[in-house]
């Protein structure tokens, strides 16, 4: 199977008509309805059936070309990669996190790629989840690492990458440190430190409400330095995920009961073309060992 028999019969199926397809490839319609026939004789079955002046995908046909789609972009982004790293030319990487989400888990996964292009030029962006959402529908960001979109749109590509958990944090004399895990009922009546922008969290709540747990109204912080600090001074209780970075002062416990955490995914639009730099980190992120990160 020829790469080129590949494209001859994609520029086919787009088209349904093999005249302009040939067009489109620029060669004569005989040596692409060549090429098709040579590669209906590899997978076995008629890929199209023609009716007259009609031109219809087979069942197989239909079958093969998200496959054979799928394999033509695998292929484009390891040449694109190859002169990439080859010309040494700069690449560039517009990435994503909600606010609440820590980027640790992601750095090694950076450094690998400032390695393999010495002109690596990357941006971190933040924000919410739907705001970050609308800027990847829009083209201004390369790939969101997050929780899976609620709005559904056909053109995201999802990869579930590890469970991100959060714990309970409280200072380390708070009264419920002195236990190796809290029950649910423990947390009727208290407090919980309230980051508006981590949609996370505010579900996590919600849904400790929806269990009968009765929380008090508390304090809301913007950012994560100044709830830290509210924290760290105070016998105040906040949810946080297990990879943030704690104050000395401050101790983590889990919840026994309902885990408390979302699915981290790489999220992506179809159909756009993929530089050298995201094919890669891609790559990596779904050949990750996320253990230590889901831990």
């Amino acid at each position: 199977m020829e790469m080129q028999q590949i494209r001859y019969f994609l520029a086919a199926a787009g088209e349904l008509n093999f005249t302009r397809a040939a067009k489109k490839c620029n060669v004569s319609q005989p040596s692409l309805t060549r090429a098709i026939g040579l590669l209906e004789g590899e997978l076995g079955g008629d890929l199209f059936r023609r009716e007259r002046n009609l031109t219809h995908l087979t069942d197989l046909g239909k079958r093969m070309v998200p496959l054979l789609a799928k394999a033509i972009e695998n292929a484009d982004q390891a040449a694109s990669l190859a002169k990439s790293i080859r010309t040494k030319k700069v690449v560039s990487l517009q990435l994503a996190l909600p606010d609440a989400i820590p980027l640790e888990p992601i750095v090694p996964h950076l450094i690998e790629l400032t390695k393999v292009f010495p002109d690596f030029d990357f941006k971190v962006q933040r924000g919410q989840l739907d705001d970050l959402t609308q800027r990847l529908r829009a083209g201004d960001i390369d790939i969101l690492l997050g929780p899976k979109p609620e709005t559904e749109w056909e053109r995201y590509e999802n990869w579930p990458l590890y469970q991100a958990r959060f714990s309970l944090v409280f200072r380390a004399d708070h009264p419920m440190a002195a236990r190796d895990a809290i029950r649910v009922d423990d947390l009727n009546g208290i407090s919980v430190l309230h980051r508006p922008y981590c949609g996370v969290s505010s579900q996590m709540c919600d849904d400790l409400v929806r269990r009968g747990i009765k929380l008090f109204p508390a304090p809301e912080f913007a950012r994560d330095d100044d709830l830290m600090a509210y924290l760290s001074s105070s016998q105040s209780i906040a949810l946080l995920p297990d990879t943030a970075h704690l104050r000395p002062v401050l101790t983590a416990r889990r919840l026994d009961g309902p885990e408390l955490g979302f699915q981290m995914h790489a999220i992506t639009v179809s159909g756009r073309q993929r530089g050298a730099a995201l094919s890669l980190f891609l790559t990596q992120l779904r050949a990750a060992d996320w253990q230590m990160a889901a831990a």
